[in-house]
């Protein structure tokens, strides 16, 4: 209640029934409602037409509209990303910029059952972990979509998160078509969904109505079995969150320095969880992290020696030291002070302290009777030589 949202609205079916629901609520809850439209660059004058039809929806409902033109076919390729990708990332870039323009910590999109359903299968033929097999979720975060820029879904003036929300989420495209035509709407029609060179497309032309004739439910079967992963993943990572400060000897946004034999110790699904987790805390930006990269790192950690190295993306490696498996880009190098370098033998007093070269650390000595220590402490005897 009292929010303002940002409405991401195409002027399609789905959009504009979320538009038209919410400006219906807006009064009960006390929401300050505003309308985003970004237009790709990709349709030419069709788009014009939807930004002015979306424009005078808004007008006509007394709700501020707030327009983008963006070239998405040449981010597509100065990025090197398909164009699906590309019009993804500056689409939410572009609602997480209105969103902090106007104060609001909130977005609103309108994806559906449906779309639910083919980004589940987009993430299962791509090869996904349990976060990929959630499919969407109805509430999640802006910095979650790995757009490249960590600070560009918070607020400006606290750091807080802005809330993604897809109120549509577990609404059938058909019920919304009904809506659309109960309550007198006439949505625009983007000939691009009928494209079947572009991978959504192409699942929900093609391979849905396949899977449809195995099992006329599959699409409820494919959404319960999102929830079920949704509920396991959440349970994986409490579970991650509550380990990684006992694993982790240190962080930075250079190297994730974990402690070998704890690592080790914990159950492979864990393990690939917490190296997962390294890589997106690290690479921010990165979407997927290949299956196969993380599996070679598990297998170092599971048969390595001091000194293995395993490649990762977007430049990381994976490297065991002694008693550390630490997390970086290549060629990676700690910090001086965190790590004394003793070239030749020195005197250490004792009892006493002496400082170790070329670093911030201090040796500090000093005798305790034996029957003072505790009892699982392990003894070591020192001899002095003659």
């Amino acid at each position: 209640s009292g929010e303002t949202v940002v409405l991401g609205v195409s002027g399609g079916p789905d959009s504009l029934c979320l538009l038209h629901v919410l400006t219906g609520l807006a009064g009960e809850y006390g929401l300050v409602l505003h309308v985003a439209l970004l237009d790709h660059g990709i349709r030419g004058d069709a788009s014009a037409a939807d930004a002015r039809f979306v424009q005078e929806e808004a007008r006509r409902l007394g709700v501020p509209f707030i327009l983008e033109r963006v070239d998405v076919p040449s981010i597509a390729r100065s990025k090197g990303l398909a164009i699906e990708e590309a019009a993804r990332q500056a689409r939410y870039a572009f609602l997480g910029s209105v969103a902090r323009s106007i104060g609001s910590r909130s977005v609103a999109v309108a994806h559906n059952a449906d779309d639910q359903v083919e980004t589940i299968l987009m993430h299962l033929l791509r090869g996904a972990g349990l976060a990929g097999l959630r499919g969407m979720r109805p509430l999640s975060w802006m910095d979650e979509l790995r757009l490249g820029d960590a600070t560009a879904a918070r607020h400006p003036l606290d750091g807080e998160r802005i809330r993604l929300l897809r109120p549509l989420l577990y609404v059938p495209r058909g019920a919304i078509e009904a809506y659309c035509r109960e309550h007198g709407l006439a949505p625009r029609f983007d000939r691009s969904n009928l494209d079947r060179t572009y991978f959504r497309n192409r699942l929900r032309h093609e391979l849905l109505p396949i899977l449809e004739t195995y099992n006329p439910n599959v699409r409820s079967v494919l959404r319960r079995m999102a929830e079920v992963v949704a509920g396991d993943y959440a349970l994986l990572r409490t579970q991650l969150e509550g380990i990684w400060p006992s694993v982790v000897c240190s962080e930075s946004e250079e190297a994730i320095v974990f402690r070998l034999r704890a690592l080790r110790e914990l159950p492979v699904g864990l393990q690939r969880s917490l190296l997962r987790e390294g890589i997106h805390r690290l690479r921010r930006s990165l979407r997927n992290i290949n299956w196969v990269h993380v599996e070679h790192a598990v297998r170092a950690l599971a048969k390595g020696t001091t000194g293995t190295q395993v490649t990762l993306p977007r430049g990381l490696t994976l490297s065991l030291a002694y008693e550390e498996a630490i997390l970086a880009s290549r060629g990676y190098t700690p910090p001086s002070a965190d790590r004394p370098r003793i070239r030749a033998p020195m005197a250490v007093p004792v009892p006493g302290s002496v400082e170790l070269p070329e670093s911030n650390w201090r040796i500090r000595c000093e005798v305790i009777r034996r029957r003072a220590l505790p009892a699982d402490w392990v003894i070591i005897i020192l001899k002095q030589r003659d």
